[in-house]
């Protein structure tokens, strides 16, 4: 049964090409900790395997040193979690990982989707079988049943078909995917640091990572990241931009920068008027 709340105020780090990626996808979570205090996820690939390792409670509660030590890789996502769409249980703790015809696939979000319980009806009726009551599994099952070729194609097929605020970051074995719905209700920006690429819900994740800021990503944008660099597309229509104002008054970081501006200077603006 899925809820009527939206799961709004959840935050994700996602880092490619860095051999302690799962060292700094725990400083991002860390730095992103009051986006969701309830659970914590990490999902890492050395491009042979996928680990997952995710719980309830505080970063550092479900990251001790020995966790970390024993995820390995340079492609990482992370997430945690504010729990208003779905339960609070183990089961709807992000990132999901699967195993499906082509492989493994992990995906992390923030956002919700106004067209789930739709969707959802639609999948079981023809055979899909869901694990959690969250509305990012939903993304899944359609990724799964799509018929493209190219992770990316899979990827803006299926969005195509949601309706909602969404940024989300997708895992393959060898790729790592952003994509920021059209109308860019949730943050979502971009760094660098020692020349791995950097994803993360807001900038503050990327200062505690040392990463260089370099941009945020565009509504609509969906960035692919794999071994031949970093590739920009635009596949969906343009449509009026609709930011959430809930990120500047309340749930943003005073120190991060997103929808054009620092945080702190717009609060203090707004305290001006």
């Amino acid at each position: 049964m899925l809820s009527d709340r939206p799961k709004e105020e959840c935050g994700i780090f996602g880092i490619f090409g860095h051999k302690e990626a799962a060292k700094l996808t725990y400083l991002g979570l860390y730095a992103l900790q009051h986006r969701g205090q309830e659970s914590a996820g990490i999902v890492i690939s050395d491009e042979k395997q996928v680990k997952s390792h995710k719980g309830m409670g505080l970063v550092t509660e479900v990251f001790k040193p020995e966790v970390l030590e024993s995820l390995s890789g340079h492609l990482a996502i992370g997430h945690v979690r504010y729990s208003t769409m779905g339960s609070s249980a183990l089961k709807n703790a992000q990132p999901f990982l699967v195993e499906y015809s082509r492989g493994s696939m992990a995906i992390a979000h923030n956002g919700n989707l106004i067209n789930a319980r739709e969707l959802r009806g639609e999948l079981e009726s023809t055979g899909s079988i869901f694990q959690s009551t969250m509305d990012s599994e939903i993304i899944m099952h359609l990724l799964a049943k799509s018929r493209k070729e190219n992770f990316g194609e899979k990827i803006t097929e299926s969005l195509r078909r949601v309706k909602g605020a969404y940024s989300l970051l997708f895992l393959a074995d060898k790729e790592l995917i952003a994509v920021r719905d059209p109308q860019g209700f949730r943050p979502l920006c971009l760094g660098q640091v020692d020349g791995a690429y950097v994803i993360a819900s807001e900038r503050c994740a990327l200062d505690l990572t040392r990463a260089k800021f370099l941009r945020e990503v565009e509504p609509g944008e969906l960035i692919v990241i794999d071994e031949k660099g970093l590739r920009s597309l635009k596949p969906f229509p343009e449509t009026k931009h609709s930011f959430c104002i809930f990120e500047l008054i309340y749930f943003a970081r005073p120190d991060s920068y997103l929808f054009g501006g620092n945080v702190h200077l717009v609060r203090k603006a707004q305290g001006r008027e």
